[in-house]
């Protein structure tokens, strides 16, 4: 059987997407309720995220700065000493 349909890997390929159609195709309503309140928390998961990421950049700038060779001798120096 030489023909690619008949692959097992392709043939799970179209099974994953089968259901995936079909659950879509024949899903109910959830009838779920999102209060402000968690509007409230996915907006601090994100400026925590935000706040994470500035405190990380703060904390290796020096490094990154050397890596990319924008830092100054001076500070290239103390790099290597410590």
């Amino acid at each position: 059987m030489k023909y690619a349909f008949f692959n097992s890997v392709e043939l799970d390929g179209y099974m994953k997407l089968l259901v995936f159609v079909l659950t879509m195709l024949f899903s109910l309503n959830a009838y779920a309720y999102l209060d402000p309140g968690t509007g409230s928390v996915l907006l601090q998961v994100i400026l925590g995220g935000v706040a994470a990421i500035g405190v990380i950049i703060k904390m290796y700038w020096h490094r990154l700065r050397a890596a990319l060779g924008f830092a100054q001798k001076e500070e290239q120096e103390d790099l290597d000493d410590g």
